[in-house]
This record gives structure tokens, sequence and C-alpha cells, in this order.
């Protein structure tokens, strides 16, 4: 069996913060699938079992994994931000609009 590249080891307090935002349940459902990948990978669980525990990609596991063992715990549970068009309106505008 190839050896894992990026292995999760959590502190105390990272184990800590992710299980009380598992508690808490007022994030983004995104977050929420992170922090339970992060926790499964800790505990010693294959991409493929985490991946079919929690319903999502071989891939989404590996990237979290990543992500957390290149940039940190941060990082790993947040999202970059999408590319995508400059706004058309800018807040006083759309306000103007829609009214």
């Amino acid at each position: 069996m190839p050896q894992k590249r990026y292995l999760v080891d959590l502190t105390e307090e990272e184990r800590g913060t992710l299980e009380a935002l598992l508690r808490k349940g007022k994030t983004s459902a995104r977050k929420l699938r992170r922090a339970q990948t992060l926790l499964l990978a800790a505990d010693g669980f294959t991409d493929a079992a985490i991946a079919q525990a929690l319903h999502i990609g071989h891939a989404t596991v590996e990237r979290t994994r990543q992500r957390f063992v290149e940039e940190g715990f941060p990082a790993a549970l947040t999202e970059k931000p999408r590319p995508g068009r400059e706004r058309k309106l800018d807040g006083k505008q759309e306000a103007f609009l829609v009214a």
C-alpha cells in the first residue's frame, strides 16, 4: 500500500475547534464537511473510506488533506475566493433598481 503524502495530525486545540464547529452546526455545509473530513483523516481513515462515509469525491478528500498540510488549519476550512465577473452595479445602484 502506498504511503500517504499528506498526513493530518491535529492538535488538541484544533480537534476541539472542529468538534465544537460540528456541535453548533451554524456554519456552511461545505465548512462542516471539511471539518468532518479532517477529523476522520486524523483518526486514520483512508481517503476512500472518508469519501464513502461523507458522500464526497476522493479528490475532495485529497485536496482537503493537502490544504491542511501545506497551508494550515484555517486555510483547510475556508474557501478561496472564486473568480468571476466584476459587478456591474454597486450596492446603491442595485438598491435603486430593486426599489
